[in-house]
């Protein structure tokens, strides 16, 4: 995330991609129709906390909040080895929270929207 490596903090990624959709149906008809839209997605991460370092995901997501502009993303679902595949995109930071409760370690949790394409390769 802007060029920050953050892999070592998380213990689960997501990223969704949806498509809009417009119904089309008209009068007379049994059965709903639709058209495709546009792709819209989102990364959601989430992990371990640490407030000890300046490239941790406090400092690092946190910023990007205070910027509210879109940041490079890299998105290694099998780990950033030969074989494996990257998405690339354009997001922006819309939440960051941390959790604590009495009986666990502290967890930190974001959500990145994409804003554009996201550009997917074989490394």
């Amino acid at each position: 995330v802007n060029a920050n490596l953050l892999s070592a903090y998380c213990d689960n990624l997501s990223l969704g991609r949806d498509i809009d959709t417009a119904e089309t149906t008209t009068f007379g008809l049994t059965d709903k129709t639709h058209i495709a839209g546009l792709l819209s997605g989102s990364l959601s991460l989430s992990g371990n906390y640490d407030p000890t370092t300046t490239t941790g995901p406090a400092a690092v997501l946190e910023g990007c909040l205070t910027g509210a502009v879109a940041v490079t993303c890299i998105y290694y679902p099998g780990g950033n080895v030969t074989g494996q595949r990257s998405h690339t995109f354009s997001g922006i930071v819309t939440n960051y929270s941390e959790t604590s409760t009495v009986s666990d370690k502290v967890t930190f949790s974001s959500t990145i929207l994409v804003t554009g394409a996201v550009t997917t390769a074989t490394i």
